[in-house]
């Protein structure tokens, strides 16, 4: 199987976005959010084609988008945050934004597209106006951003549909980005910053949203000479039920999977901790194995010597037993217990019967 897992990049809308820049037949494109660069080649094979030129907007490239510039005169690198280094271009035909996924981002940058006046009637699209980011800020940076206008966040929680707050587990960034801690309110995601904007401007703008792989929306205004034809474009996935189930189909199978790796990492710290453990066990029983042996061997040298002196008593004993010396002992013994206990006497058929019950049966 290739391919990522989670769909994500602008580039899956890329049937919609060329069928529209064919319509407007931009001279001048601007993508803020470059990525790796996969997009921005299908953009600048089309540049090419038509004698037009891209702006890459990317504060930190890539060394792959580094190597587009070089190879591709179409190419412009712009190594600025947005919306600052959205000031100070001059206004292109068609901007497609991807970049930071919050409010005061999103709408700084359309106040830099549209209020700045002048021609030419621009074409914007704008990644993330769905779950998750559409009524809840994203942050890769949040201390660039104003203090006053960052929500409360969290690197380590993550988000799932249907919750407002966050919870351990769920889509979440691993330390990459953070989330705002609560979803909807005011000032708060994508999806909101352009309805402000729009809301701000009174009609003259137009806003369709394709409600898959998080929501891609367009924004462009109404007398533009080619806002009908970028309608017809738009209309058969705009708010588009189909989609819109499919979305959520989507999200619900990657936050399965999501749960299942979770559930799966789990295991393999127990597992892992259990092999530890085991290797401590092994280690114990190694060094008990070791001690045993070595008192084992003590012990059988320790017997070893016992026998060797019992042996030996029992050759001096079984010599006394024969010796004439004992026999005269033995007849004294006798004459000196005559009426007394028999057991009380020196006796060689005693001092045998010992020797008998020391050797081994």
């Amino acid at each position: 199987m290739s391919g990522p897992l989670l769909l994500h990049s602008l580039a899956e809308f890329r049937e919609i976005i060329f069928d529209c820049l064919d319509v407007v037949a931009p001279r001048s494109l601007v993508e803020v959010g470059a990525e790796d660069g996969t997009f921005t080649v299908e953009l600048l094979r089309w540049a090419r084609d038509h004698g037009a030129a891209v702006y890459a907007v990317e504060p930190f490239p890539t060394p792959a988008i580094t190597e587009l510039a070089e190879r591709w005169p179409e190419l412009r690198l712009v190594e600025e945050r947005s919306p600052g280094a959205l000031e100070k271009l001059e206004g292109a035909d068609i901007y497609l934004i991807d970049g930071d996924h919050n409010y005061v981002t999103v709408r700084a940058e359309l106040e830099a597209i549209f209020d700045g006046g002048g021609d030419p009637p621009r074409l914007v699209f704008l990644h993330d106006v769905g779950w998750p980011s559409g009524r809840r800020d994203m942050y890769y940076d949040p201390d660039s951003l104003p203090p006053d206008a960052v929500h409360t966040h969290t690197h380590e929680k993550g988000v799932v549909p249907g919750n407002h707050g966050v919870v351990q587990g769920g889509f979440r960034g691993a330390g990459h980005f953070a989330w705002s801690r609560h979803e909807g309110g005011p000032e708060n995601g994508v999806r909101t910053a352009v309805e402000d904007f729009l809301a701000a401007h009174g009609g003259e703008l137009r806003f369709a949203t394709v409600p898959c792989v998080f929501g891609l929306g367009a924004v462009y205004p109404a007398s533009a000479p080619w806002a009908a034809s970028v309608d017809d474009v738009l209309a058969p996935y705009a708010d588009n039920g189909l989609l819109a189930r499919l979305e959520d189909n989507r999200l619900l199978l990657y936050l399965t999977v999501i749960e299942l790796q979770d559930h799966l990492a789990q295991a393999s710290t127990v597992v892992d901790q259990a092999r530890l453990e085991r290797r401590d066990v092994d280690a114990e029983n190694r060094a008990l194995w070791a001690r045993t042996a070595e008192l084992e061997h003590l012990l059988d040298a320790r017997v070893q010597d016992l026998e060797t002196k019992l042996e030996r008593l029992r050759g001096e004993m079984e010599h006394l037993a024969r010796s004439r010396a004992f026999a005269v002992a033995e007849g004294i013994s006798r004459a000196r217990g005559v009426g007394g206990r028999a057991d009380s006497h020196l006796s060689r058929r005693r001092l045998r019967e010992l020797l008998e019950a020391t050797r081994p049966s």
